[in-house]
């Protein structure tokens, strides 16, 4: 596992999520990511490839009541090497 893992998933067990202040905060961290699209003001697209982050996004806006769908799409991943195509 990855350094950056290990300390996702040590946060995620120390995390109190019952101040919300410090909840909202979090959220706002993701927002400002690079990693969010907002359309139209109603809908909100975060992208990351890490599951970690999937779930505590969605843990985030559960605790502050605000309600969501978490859609996950998967790309292919295409590696070309000597004309061949591997997926």
């Amino acid at each position: 596992m990855s350094f950056s893992s290990d300390i996702k998933q040590e946060l995620n067990k120390s995390s109190n999520l019952s101040n919300k202040e410090i909840v909202r905060n979090e959220l706002k961290g993701y927002l400002i990511s690079g990693n969010t699209n907002v359309i139209n003001r109603k809908e909100i697209k975060f992208s990351t490839e890490s599951d970690y982050n999937i779930n505590r996004f969605s843990k985030l806006l559960s605790n502050l009541d605000i309600n969501h769908k978490i859609d996950i799409l998967r790309k292919n991943i295409y590696n070309y090497c000597k004309n061949k195509r591997y997926y």
